[in-house]
């Protein structure tokens, strides 16, 4: 469904239009072709319509969509409660001809007919079930490389079942595709499907709303995440609104909140002033500083090694058991070292030292399937260590030697002649370093006998 009717709902346009205009930006670069409809009412809102009349709730519903149908449209929305109440309404009414007669009676007076068939779906689900995940990435222009990123689905975005029905009710997925589609690293959490717990402040219960909110946002901080993805205006509400408010009383959580659509217009290269980020009570800078600087790190690291390939390799992982150096040392996780490659963590790499337990024994390589192996990385690392004067002194008195000498050690001459050995023909001097130029000097290292010299008289 690539051409359909938009469907606001009251939350966004009225107190977060950064979230349509976000949502917008993403519908033009996804090639979406748009209607909005005149005559649209609220939903209605389930909390506070359906407990007063059920009968308005499903009619103000029927109400929306007959006019979507009469276009000849299906209807995408970027709002949950919006959403869940034309699943649960249409679902309703598709079991209940009675129910359905006597709304179309109502219906009547507008010369409006509700049949139900029509296509209702979240943003969310549009994203992920009609552009795709695959899709979207290949919109990507900025990825978002680095970033860890916790996601919110929000209860109605998934239940009640039957009516909806388009991911795991208990364990959905979906979500976190289309953000790894953006190139962020998606974060786990034990909150994940808990409630936001923002219809208590609807109901007059302020500070069960503020337990809700400050439970999630504790828990997602712990895990390191960068930022809160929700695909919800009322989660937005509750988990940027809220959280200012308990800032305000010195609550030590900080966690930017991003609706999807936002991320999404990041990664397609849209500034963050042009899709109004600035409107968010939680700044947000604290995450495009380190977004930018991830940048910077992966633009880095990029110089030297292939990304897509640490990227593979990292995703990878089988062969984390097959290192004989992890077998012997488990505090040697050259996995752990990749990722942290990845992580924009070059510099920590380069100077914790760790890199150098690689055997360059190329058991790795032998044994990908993908014949990358980290022999090639390590390799670098080490090299990279060496010019920012982080390798070890053994590496650097050896190398200082062979500059100096043309070898690694000199032979013992004694020895060669107890087993009737002559002497070796003369060697090459430094020709090594006036060939390229190289004084022994420049290698910054403390005199020494290097690799081979336990073998020195």
């Amino acid at each position: 469904m690539r051409e359909f009717a938009v469907f606001w709902g009251c939350t966004i346009p009225a107190r977060f239009p950064f979230i349509e205009k976000a949502t917008r930006v993403v519908f033009d670069e996804l090639g979406a072709v748009v209607h909005e409809l005149p005559g649209h009412t609220c939903c209605p809102e389930g909390t506070l319509v359906k407990a007063n009349d059920e009968t308005v709730f499903l009619a103000a519903a029927a109400r929306n969509l007959a006019l979507v149908e009469r276009a000849g449209l299906g209807v995408v929305t970027p709002c949950n409660g919006c959403y869940s109440t034309f699943r649960e309404a249409a679902s309703h009414l598709a079991s209940d001809w009675r129910d359905r007669e006597r709304i179309n009676e109502r219906l009547r007076a507008e010369e409006l007919h509700y049949s139900g068939d029509l296509a209702i779906m979240h943003f969310a689900e549009w994203l992920a079930d009609t552009v795709g995940a695959g899709s979207l990435s290949a919109h990507v222009t900025r990825p978002l490389k680095g970033m860890r990123i916790a996601v919110h689905y929000g209860c109605h975005l998934l239940r009640p079942q039957p009516a909806v029905r388009w991911d795991d009710p208990l364990e959905p997925t979906k979500v976190e595709e289309l953000v790894r589609a953006l190139g962020a690293t998606v974060v786990e959490y034990t909150t994940k499907m808990q409630c936001c717990g923002g219809a208590l402040d609807r109901v007059g219960e302020r500070e069960g709303s503020l337990a809700f909110c400050r439970s999630k946002l504790r828990d997602v901080q712990s895990e390191g995440a960068d930022a809160l993805v929700v695909v919800c205006p009322s989660c937005f509400q509750q988990f940027d609104l809220n959280q200012a408010a308990l800032q305000r009383g010195n609550e030590d959580i900080d966690v930017p909140v991003f609706y999807l659509s936002e991320l999404i217009a990041l990664a397609m290269g849209h500034e963050p002033d042009e899709i109004g980020l600035d409107m968010h009570r939680v700044p947000v800078a604290r995450f495009l500083d380190s977004w930018e600087v991830r940048s910077r790190d992966r633009a880095r690291l990029a110089e030297r090694f292939d990304v897509s390939l640490l990227e593979k390799c990292n995703a990878c992982r089988a062969c984390t058991d097959d290192c004989p150096v992890c077998k012997a040392d488990p505090a040697f996780q050259p996995l752990e070292i990749i990722e942290a490659l990845l992580d924009g963590g070059i510099d920590d790499v380069l100077a914790e030292g760790q890199l150098w337990k690689c055997l360059e024994c190329y058991t790795c390589q032998e044994m990908c399937h993908s014949r990358i192996g980290m022999a090639g990385v390590f390799r670098e690392l080490k090299e990279l260590a060496m010019t920012r004067g982080h390798g070890p002194e053994p590496v650097g008195a050896a190398y200082a030697e062979f500059l100096k000498t043309g070898a690694l050690g000199k032979p013992r001459q004694s020895a060669r002649a107890k087993l009737g050995l002559g002497p070796l023909p003369a060697g090459g001097g430094d020709v090594v370093a006036r060939l390229f130029g190289i004084q022994a000097a420049d290698t910054k290292a403390a005199p020494g006998t290097g690799a081979a010299g336990a073998g020195k008289e």
